[in-house]
C-alpha cells in the first residue's frame, strides 16, 4: 500500500480529461451547427470546404449579376418600344404625304411632325440610361470608334473594303478537276472573335459546270476547256453568297480578286483569306489582304456654335462623349455645361485652316476617349476619327460566373434618327416622289429597330437560362459543402449522450480512487 502515487484515481482522472474535452467539442458542435469549427477539427475538409464557399459566393453574386443584365436590357428595349411607336407614325406621315390630294402646304405641315419626331428618336437614343450608363447613343455598340452626327452636320462614313486576291485559283480548281478545291475565309468581328467560313468548289472541264458543296452554281466555264480567274472568282462569289457570310457582306469579283464589303457599318474589322485549295498539286498559295476597320471623318461642315441657332445640330459624339466646336464657351449654358468643346481661333468664327482647332479637338477626343483621332493631312480642317488597339470595345461584358474569364458579351447599336438612318433629309415629306422614297427609309429604320429589339430578346432568354443554371449550380455546390462542413445532429447528439455519462462514470471511479488509500490509516493507528 502506497500513498504517494494513486495510480488509480490518475488513471481515472485522464481518462476524464479526455472525455471533458470530448464533450467540449461535442457541445461546440451541437451549439454551432458545424462539424469543423477550426482547422484542428479537419485540416483537409476545411480547405475544400472553404473553396467551395468562394465558388457558392460567385455563383450567388453572378446570378445577381446576370439579373442586372436583364434589367438593363429591358431598360434599353423599353426605349427602343418606344422608338418603334415613334417610326411607325412617321411611316403613317409619309403615306399620308404620298397621296395626291395633299397640297406642299399639307406636306409642309406633315414635315413640322416629321422633324420633332426625329428630335424625338435622337433624344431617346441620347438619354436612355442605366446606371448613369448610356445604352442606345453607340457607347455600347463594342466599336473601336462610333461616331455620330447630328442630322445638319456633314460627316463622311468610311469603310474600307477587305480584299483577297484569289492568286492563279482558275489554276487551281482547274488542276483539281472534277475534284474538290477549298476557299476558306476567316473574319474577326468588332470584338475580335474569329469566324470562319469554309466553301468547297468544283469544276467539271468536260460540262464547264461548277459545283459549291455538291450544288451545281449558275456560274460556268466553256466545256471542255479549263476554268479561267474570272469564272472561277464567280463560283466563289457565288458559294460565299449562299452562306451567312453572304448575308453580311457584299461580295465582288474582279477576275480572280474577291473583295468583301460589311452590309453594316462597323460590323468587322478584318476580313482575312486564310486558305484557297485542298488537293491541287500545283495550287499557287493565296495572298491575304488584311481589311482596314471603320473610322469617321468629321469635316467643317459641322460647323462652329456662335450661340444663335441649335446647338445640337453642331454637336458630335465619339464613344458616348458629346464633342463642339465654339466660338465663346460661356455662350454654351448650363444645360450643356458637360459638353467637350474646343474654342475655334479661326477668322470669322469658323475653324483655322492651318488645322490648329482640329489638332486641339483630336487630343481632347483622345483624351476622354482613348480613340486615336488626328488632323486630316490633306483636308486639315477635317477631323479623322481612326480605330486604336487601346480602344477596342466590348460592349457591355457580364460577368456570369465565379471566376476569370467567365463572361458574356453584347451591343447596344446607336439608335439616333441619324444612325437610323431617317434623320435629316432622309425623310424629306416635301414633295409626292420624296415622300413615297421616305417610306421605304422609314421601313429600314423600322427593320433595324426590330432586329435590335430581337438580339435583346435573344440576350435576356439567355441571360434568364444563366440564372437558373448559376442558382442550380450553387444550390449543388451547397449541398456538397454542407456534407463536409455541417454537424450530423442525431450522431454527434448519440456523442454527447456517450461522453456524458462517461464524464460522470469517470468522476464517480475518481473518487472512489480517491478513497482508496484510506485503509492506509487503519495501519497508523
Amino acid at each position: 500500500m502506497v500513498v504517494q502515487h494513486n495510480m488509480a484515481a490518475m488513471n481515472a482522472n485522464r481518462m476524464l480529461s479526455g472525455v471533458s474535452s470530448a464533450q467540449s467539442k461535442s457541445t461546440e458542435k451541437l451549439s454551432s451547427g458545424y462539424r469543423i469549427n477550426r482547422a484542428a477539427d479537419d485540416a483537409a475538409g476545411l480547405s475544400i470546404s472553404e473553396k467551395m464557399r468562394s465558388q457558392i459566393r460567385g455563383l450567388n453574386q453572378a446570378s445577381t449579376n446576370a439579373q442586372d443584365g436583364i434589367s438593363l436590357i429591358q431598360t434599353a428595349e423599353g426605349a427602343l418600344n418606344e422608338q418603334h411607336s415613334i417610326l411607325q407614325r412617321m411611316r403613317e406621315l409619309s403615306v399620308q404625304a404620298s397621296n395626291g390630294t395633299e397640297t406642299n402646304e399639307d406636306r409642309e405641315a406633315v414635315q413640322n411632325e416629321i422633324e420633332q419626331l426625329q428630335s424625338e428618336l435622337t433624344r431617346i437614343s441620347d438619354t436612355t440610361e442605366f446606371n448613369t450608363m448610356k445604352l442606345l447613343d453607340g457607347s455600347q455598340s463594342g466599336s473601336k470608334v462610333q461616331a455620330s452626327v447630328s442630322k445638319s452636320a456633314e460627316s463622311n462614313l468610311k469603310t474600307v473594303e477587305a480584299t483577297a486576291q484569289v492568286n492563279k485559283m482558275a489554276a487551281a480548281v482547274a488542276e483539281n478537276d472534277g475534284g474538290d478545291s477549298k476557299l476558306s475565309v476567316t473574319v474577326l468581328d468588332k470584338n475580335g472573335n474569329a469566324t470562319t467560313t469554309e466553301v468547297t468548289v468544283s469544276y467539271d472541264k468536260t460540262s464547264g459546270k461548277f459545283k459549291a458543296n455538291g450544288k451545281e452554281l449558275t456560274a460556268a466555264g466553256t466545256a471542255n476547256n479549263a476554268a479561267d480567274a474570272t469564272t472561277v472568282g464567280d463560283a466563289l462569289k457565288e458559294a460565299l453568297e449562299a452562306t451567312d457570310f453572304g448575308k453580311n457582306y457584299d461580295i465582288t469579283n474582279n477576275a480572280g480578286t474577291l473583295s468583301f464589303t460589311a452590309k453594316e457599318k462597323g460590323s468587322t474589322s478584318d476580313a482575312i483569306l486564310t486558305s484557297n485549295n485542298g488537293g491541287a498539286t500545283t495550287a499557287t498559295s493565296v495572298t491575304p489582304n488584311t481589311g482596314t476597320d471603320e473610322y469617321q471623318q468629321i469635316t467643317a461642315g459641322i460647323g462652329v456654335y456662335d450661340g444663335s441657332g441649335n446647338i445640337e445640330d453642331k454637336i458630335f459624339t465619339v464613344n458616348g462623349e458629346k464633342f463642339l466646336y465654339v466660338t465663346d464657351p460661356a455662350k454654351l449654358g448650363d444645360d450643356y455645361k458637360d459638353v467637350n468643346y474646343v474654342k475655334v481661333t479661326g477668322t470669322s468664327g469658323s475653324l483655322a485652316t492651318d488645322g490648329t482647332d482640329t489638332k486641339t479637338m483630336a487630343a481632347l477626343i483622345k483624351a476622354k476617349t482613348g480613340i486615336e483621332a488626328e488632323a486630316d493631312n490633306a483636308a486639315k480642317t477635317t477631323l479623322n476619327l481612326k480605330p486604336s488597339s487601346t480602344a477596342t470595345g466590348k460592349g457591355i461584358e457580364l460577368q456570369i460566373g465565379a471566376n476569370e474569364g467567365q463572361t458574356m458579351n453584347f451591343t447596344l447599336d446607336d439608335m439616333s434618327a441619324d444612325a437610323l438612318g431617317v434623320g435629316g433629309n432622309n425623310v424629306n415629306l416635301s414633295t409626292q416622289d420624296s415622300a413615297k422614297t421616305a417610306t421605304t427609309t422609314i421601313d429600314a429604320a423600322i427593320k433595324k429597330v426590330s432586329a435590335a429589339r430581337g438580339r435583346m430578346g435573344a440576350v435576356q432568354n439567355r441571360l434568364e437560362h444563366t440564372i437558373n443554371n448559376l442558382d442550380t449550380a450553387s444550390e449543388n455546390l451547397q449541398t456538397a459543402e454542407s456534407r463536409i462542413r455541417d454537424t450530423d445532429m442525431a450522431e454527434e447528439m448519440v456523442n454527447y449522450s456517450k461522453n456524458n455519462i462517461l464524464a460522470q462514470a469517470g468522476q464517480s471511479m475518481l473518487a472512489q480512487a480517491n478513497q482508496s488509500n484510506q485503509g492506509v490509516l487503519t495501519l497508523l493507528q
